[in-house]
């Protein structure tokens, strides 16, 4: 069968009265160009018509619509099974990220816990106090200035002797 069919329909109804492969010219009759699938779809509809009844242009149009939003849907689900693979494959890298990450932890843990003479988990929980003291300290006041308590005794030390100075002369 030929790619491209015309349909003959009736200006009148829009009755699709027969098809043919070449477009032919007529005053009561349009010739809509259809492809063989929607010739196909149109005579399985007309088969469970009653008795009397033909398929109308309204048929091919309501076909045309449901073909071109499927086409729509399965376009959208292609691309979001391509999203979900890129998904997969980054969370897959941020696994193994992660794993490279634990191990790294777990290798410097035992050799620090080797070192010192103790359990990996007893050295965990020292570097944890010793962290957590050392974030506390950091809220005091000399601290947050940068500067250590003896610079900052330096600088008192210095302004006293700068006021009592200015007071002699």
């Amino acid at each position: 069968m030929a790619d491209t069919l015309y349909l003959e329909v009736d200006k009148s109804n829009g009755a699709i009265l027969s098809y043919s492969v070449t477009k032919l010219e007529s005053k009561a009759s349009d010739y809509i160009e259809a492809t063989e699938t929607e010739l196909n779809y149109l005579n399985a509809v007309e088969a469970n018509l009653p008795p009397g009844m033909v398929t109308t242009l309204s048929d091919l149009e309501g076909y045309r619509a449901r073909a071109k939003k499927i086409a729509l849907l399965e376009f959208q689900l292609a691309q979001s099974r391509g999203k979900v693979a890129q998904a997969q494959t980054k969370a897959a890298k941020l696994r193994a990220e992660l794993a490279a990450t634990l191990a790294e932890k777990a290798a410097l843990l035992s050799a620090g816990a080797a070192k010192h003479g103790m359990a990996v988990a007893e050295y965990e929980a020292q570097l944890i106090t010793q962290y957590r003291a050392l974030q506390a300290g950091t809220d005091a006041p000399q601290a947050k200035s940068g500067r250590t308590r003896s610079e900052t005794a330096q600088k008192l030390a210095k302004f006293m002797a700068d006021a009592k100075r200015k007071s002699y002369q």
